[in-house]
């Protein structure tokens, strides 16, 4: 494939260059879904953090008996 693109790309460059111009997209959209998978995962491990926490027990009311 790589001597095919070089073999075109001696004649006309348009080839090579919209090769190049894919992958960089293609790259671009990888990041950015790896991205949008890490913030997913942050923003539901912390609900899931703040569903399973216990309630605070070491708080007591002092009453004054009188």
């Amino acid at each position: 494939m790589s001597t095919l693109l070089f073999a075109l790309m001696r004649e006309n460059p348009l080839p090579g260059l919209a090769a190049a111009s894919l992958n960089v997209i293609v790259a671009m959209c990888l990041v950015a879904l790896s991205l949008l998978l890490g913030i997913t995962i942050a923003m539901i491990a912390w609900a899931h953090s703040l569903a399973t926490r216990e309630p605070d027990t070491a708080r007591l009311e002092r009453r004054i008996v009188a």
